[in-house]
């Protein structure tokens, strides 16, 4: 192992408090591997290291010079070790790994719940109670009424959250008493937040989603005539979908409101980062893939609707995502709360206007300082639904010092 020249593979780095010491958390973006380790920062150089063109003598010598560390074969080889176990380093072993479980997952025609029994609970009896409960609860949108009927100005969109049940159920509830009580929509677009690195922004997959209250199933046909229109292979990154928790939580909303009541089907789209936009400093409007997949989503859609379909669309995104966690050196403190409020305030001042630029620059021009996650789905929303105005159903903050997640509900007609 000394010679060897091992190699980190990306994984997410994040500062957090574990057992009363300042660590660094890791794990896998992909969820390929569950495994979370927690890494004292002193060993913070050694992990910088392992870039697959060190030995453990380069290792040892550069932190002993940089940094005055004596790093330990011992304590290298045990770092190593548990690495390994958790599939963290690149090489044969993982690829074959790794491997097995793409082939598996790609070859299934349903994506398996990821979460259930994990971020909420797998027996359908006790999800629907505490669903259920998200609606009454102080600061949710009270009961959905018994005999709900599409309004005369039916939901085109909404913005809902994806941050955790626990964090988010009440705010949950406001999107989906609106989708209950003003969506006549046969189908639903999900336009997901992807938390992965992704070759392609838009990532499609035609499986149906298992949840505790049953299969949602995808539109395919919906998806094949949508992915027939773009030039670019739009599943080269459907593996993503396995891990991510986005169109997960939608699913379960969709099949709680719907399985059993009247037949539904969903398109999921996980969309990735417009971070390059951002720090090039210009809009992705006019940019190739984003145009090509707007006019394509848009061409399908109508198509969709002359045969008698109802469309409804969804972005499953939070909006700020600050504090040391999120890479920031002060905590979250009641002044920085205002500051999001007002800053996440204009941005959705934006949403309910329809204006996709005005969204995309209240966010973009200060270099995306609050860490929106929700900024590509919601700007190809905006995009796609074109002349829509909104209205804010729910605005919340989960106001953690070390790490504070903002998020919101917004219907779309």
């Amino acid at each position: 192992m000394a010679s060897e020249r091992l190699k980190l593979r990306p994984v997410e780095a994040t500062p957090a408090e574990h057992q009363g010491q300042r660590m660094l958390m890791l794990r896998d973006p992909l969820r390929l591997s569950e495994a979370v380790l927690f890494a004292p920062m002193a060993l913070v150089p050694v992990l910088s290291l392992l870039d697959g063109s060190h030995t453990f003598e380069d290792i040892r010598e550069q932190c002993k010079s940089r940094h005055g560390m004596d790093v330990t074969e011992e304590n290298y080889r045990a770092m190593i070790s548990r690495l390994e176990e958790a599939h963290f380093l690149e090489g044969d072993d993982f690829n074959a790994w790794s491997g097995s479980l793409k082939d598996a997952y790609l070859n299934d025609p349903v994506r398996p719940s990821f979460l259930a029994g994990k971020s909420y609970d797998a027996d359908p009896a006790h999800l629907r109670s505490h669903i259920d409960g998200f609606f009454t609860d102080a600061d949710g949108p009270g009961r959905l009424a018994e005999n709900s009927s599409a309004s005369s100005k039916p939901l085109r969109g909404v913005v809902a959250p994806h941050i955790d049940f626990h964090r988010g159920g009440a705010t949950f509830a406001w999107a989906y008493k609106s989708i209950a009580e003003r969506a006549d929509a046969d189908l639903f677009i999900v336009l997901g937040t992807v938390h992965a690195p992704t070759k392609y922004i838009y990532n499609l997959t035609d499986k149906s989603f298992e949840t505790p209250f049953g299969v949602l199933e995808a539109n395919t046909g919906f998806v094949e005539e949508l992915s027939g229109r773009l030039e670019v292979n739009s599943f080269q990154d459907e593996f993503v979908h396995r891990g991510e928790h986005s169109i997960e939580f939608q699913a379960v909303f969709l099949q709680y409101l719907f399985a059993g009541v009247r037949p539904v089907r969903f398109v999921p789209i996980l969309v990735g980062s417009f971070h390059r936009f951002v720090a090039e400093g210009r809009s992705p409007g006019g940019d190739a893939q984003v145009e090509g997949f707007i006019a394509a989503l848009r061409e399908a859609m109508a198509a969709y609707r002359q045969n008698g379909g109802k469309v409804c669309l969804i972005a499953s995104v939070d909006f700020a995502h600050v504090g040391p966690q999120f890479g920031d050196e002060n905590p979250v403190d009641e002044a920085r709360l205002e500051e999001l409020a007002q800053a996440d305030g204009k941005s959705l001042e934006a949403v309910c206007r329809g204006d996709a630029e005005a969204f995309y620059w209240s966010v973009a021009e200060d270099g995306d300082a609050r860490n929106v996650c929700g900024l590509a789905p919601i700007y190809t929303m905006l995009r796609v639904l074109e002349d829509s105005e909104g209205e804010v159903l729910r605005y919340s903050q989960w106001p953690d010092p070390n790490g504070t997640v903002t998020f919101s509900s917004v219907a779309l007609s």
